[in-house]
């Protein structure tokens, strides 16, 4: 295990920025999945060729689809499994992510991948990645004890919480706590792989934790309680979380092949929200998810699938790096309002390329 420096917080309230903004940059993600689900579909690397000018609307376009297995990557599995990446044009190939995407990236070994908000720090700092469509709101969530004490974010100074530094959930947890006026440096933050966190809890080493889905969700159905959700939780609800991220290296050699994954993630979300069930059983038999096909179809019935929409996509983009800027990762940033919003909406500007279907 290991312990998460404190943070500081410049331009929000007035307090001092500290180093873990520096470690944002590794990533979180790479965290959250402690446990190596079952990989799905075939592993060998796609023959990417070389770039062309001009595709035929015949001719399939060779992707590697990077996964986690989080609930959340849902149109992933279902773009596979009831072959719209074929329909659309997408020879795809899917690999489960047991490390970090940079190096994955760097070696052309990943095409596309379902980008949350921990990669936004590394995309600032040069990581070979463009934003091309929205995906879903909702499906980070914080589990806690029924006699923690621990009701909401509200609650948490003073204690040790599990969420890895740098990570989208402690990101966002610590914003919601400057809004409140609170100090997230004096919160105790500490780093476990996913699947031991819920044990970690049980043993009295965290107070709580929070990750992606469905593990909170598990430990709900164990008999904890949710003290924090961006599916639920005002200010959080509003945006998306996760969006569909494109190389940069993929899209300079074909561009059509972003707009191919867009509309293959359209026909996903769709199913999703007309076969949520169906959907739930199909992650558990293939393998790529934990839990059961009951809590999976609950939390994929519970996320607001919303592909194509060009303006949340803008508007979610700048309110994360809002949120990033007020737990105090964005040491760059100038710290006045106006000079701090034109510096994010030069990011968000760099960072989106919609191709929305």
């Amino acid at each position: 295990m290991e312990t998460g420096s404190g943070m500081g917080i410049k331009g929000y309230g007035g307090m001092t920025r500290r180093r873990f903004a520096r470690l944002a940059t590794a990533a979180g993600l790479t965290v959250l999945t402690g446990s190596v689900l079952s990989a799905c579909g075939s592993n060998e690397p796609s023959d990417k060729g070389t770039a062309q000018s001009s595709t035929d609307a015949d001719t399939l376009l060779p992707a590697t689809i990077g996964y986690w297995g989080g609930t959340c990557e849902a149109p992933i599995y279902v773009a596979h499994e009831q072959g719209y990446y074929q329909t659309c044009g997408i020879d795809d190939t899917l690999l489960q992510i047991t490390t970090d995407v940079t190096p994955l990236l760097a070696n052309d070994e990943l095409d596309c991948f379902q980008l949350t908000p921990d990669k936004f720090k590394p995309i600032e700092q040069g990581l070979e990645v463009k934003v091309t469509d929205s995906v879903h709101k909702g499906c980070i969530q914080g589990a806690t004890t029924k006699d923690s004490g621990i009701e909401s974010v509200a609650d948490l100074e003073g204690r040790t919480v599990a969420a890895a530094t740098g990570s989208i959930p402690q990101i966002q947890i610590a914003s919601q706590m400057v809004k409140l006026g609170l100090d997230p440096s004096k919160v105790n933050w500490v780093t476990y792989p996913t699947a031991e966190m819920e044990l970690a809890l049980d043993q009295g080493e965290v107070d709580a934790f929070a990750s992606y889905d469905p593990y909170a969700e598990i430990a709900v159905e164990n008999g904890k309680v949710k003290f924090f959700s961006n599916t639920d939780d005002e200010g959080l609800k509003e945006y998306l979380c996760c969006t569909l991220g494109v190389s940069q290296r993929t899209i300079d050699r074909n561009e059509e092949i972003a707009e191919r994954l867009s509309k293959a993630n359209k026909m996903a979300c769709e199913y999703l929200t007309d076969n949520p069930d169906d959907a739930a059983q199909m992650m558990i038999d293939k393998g790529y998810v934990a839990g059961t096909v009951e809590l999976n179809a609950t939390l994929i019935k519970e996320y607001t699938w919303v592909p194509g929409d060009e303006q949340l996509l803008n508007d979610s983009v700048t309110e994360i790096w809002h949120q990033i800027a007020r737990a105090g990762a964005l040491e760059d940033a100038p710290t006045d309002s106006s000079g701090l919003d034109e510096y994010i909406q030069k990011l968000t500007d760099g960072m989106i390329q919609y191709e929305g279907a």
